[in-house]
């Protein structure tokens, strides 16, 4: 299926937002990519240079801008705004900061673009996410976050190293927050259509320390990558480029997104994690409920519990955008 003249706006030129305007490019993800900064000059310097790749790939436009009208029409606005993420500090250290460029920002993107889909990237990614569907007026199933896709990636592809298989015949999700206290779903983890326990293991292995180790890389990989480099991009930024895929082809596919947990869930209808949805032309076209055991419920339950004391501690019960303008002031 080829994709329909799409135009996808980036709202920040840092380094995450300027690797996913060239995951874009690199790809051929979209046709019209706005690449937005309140520093017009670095975006210009981001967007010129990923241009001029374009005459070796396929005819695409990127324009730099530092004017909210210009992203006006978008079928996709990705925010990737924020303070720079240091090494030792956790996501939601972020989130007074970020919480306060995010209000703002939403309300100038409901003024220009409506009817956008808003892909939320900037850390912490779950109570921004939260905090966008409260502040915005579009419907809540065009605003999702980045949530855990990468996570799950990760996890899948190594978990397919270790076993000697595709990664695309490994299953099994990462749900929760994007940080510390995430988790995989290892209650349904599956080779194709074969149930992990039940699937051959390499020598002088067992499921229990595959599982442990697998499990603690994927919790420390970003840590790990900021400690060497004082930034992750590359990863989240094809994660980003395969959801605005997902969107434009109207693909139907399932991704650990940060949504608001269905009430099957058990764990509040406020709160926004990452879970696995459909994403497709509508956004989220259906959140998933997935099976878990006694002890997955419970690391569910104290995933969301993190992420609530989080919000209530930066905004208390007031307006978020009031109380976090009120913090950085």
């Amino acid at each position: 299926m080829s994709i329909k003249p799409a135009k996808v706006s980036i709202v920040g030129a840092g380094n995450v937002g300027a690797a996913i305007a060239n995951a874009l490019v690199l790809l051929n993800k979209s046709t019209s990519i706005v690449l937005f900064d309140r520093k017009l000059s670095k975006a210009e310097g981001q967007a010129w240079d990923i241009s001029d790749a374009i005459p070796l790939l396929a005819e695409m436009d990127i324009m730099p801008s530092d004017r909210y009208n210009d992203l006006a029409d978008a079928d996709v606005i990705v925010i990737a705004v924020g303070v720079l993420h240091r090494y030792g500090q956790t996501r939601l250290d972020e989130l007074s900061a970020n919480g306060a460029i995010l209000c703002p920002l939403m309300q100038e993107l409901d003024r220009v673009a409506p009817h956008a889909i808003v892909i939320i990237v900037s850390n912490p990614v779950d109570v921004l996410t939260r905090i966008a569907m409260e502040t915005s007026t579009r419907s809540g199933h065009l605003i999702f976050g980045s949530g855990t896709v990468l996570d799950t990636a990760r996890l899948q592809y190594q978990l397919g190293k270790v076993l000697n298989v595709d990664k695309d015949d490994v299953h099994v999700p990462v749900i929760g927050e994007h940080g510390d206290s995430q988790f995989p779903v290892w209650s349904t983890a599956a080779i194709g259509m074969m149930p992990l326990t039940e699937f051959p293991l390499p020598k002088d292995t067992s499921l229990e320390q595959i599982q442990a180790e697998l499990g603690q890389v994927t919790r420390d990989r970003g840590n790990d990558i900021l400690s060497r480099k004082g930034h992750t991009s590359y990863g989240i930024a094809t994660v980003v480029a395969q959801l605005i895929d997902a969107i434009l082809r109207d693909e139907k596919r399932m991704f650990t997104v940060s949504t608001r947990a269905d009430p099957t869930y058990g764990v509040g209808s406020e709160v926004v994690l990452g879970l696995p949805c459909i994403i497709g032309r509508h956004g989220i076209e259906s959140r998933l409920v997935l099976p878990r055991n006694e002890v997955e419920q419970a690391q569910l339950q104290a995933s969301a519990k993190k992420l609530k004391n989080a919000y209530q501690t930066a905004f208390g019960k007031g307006n978020p955008c009031h109380s976090a303008l009120r913090t950085v002031a």
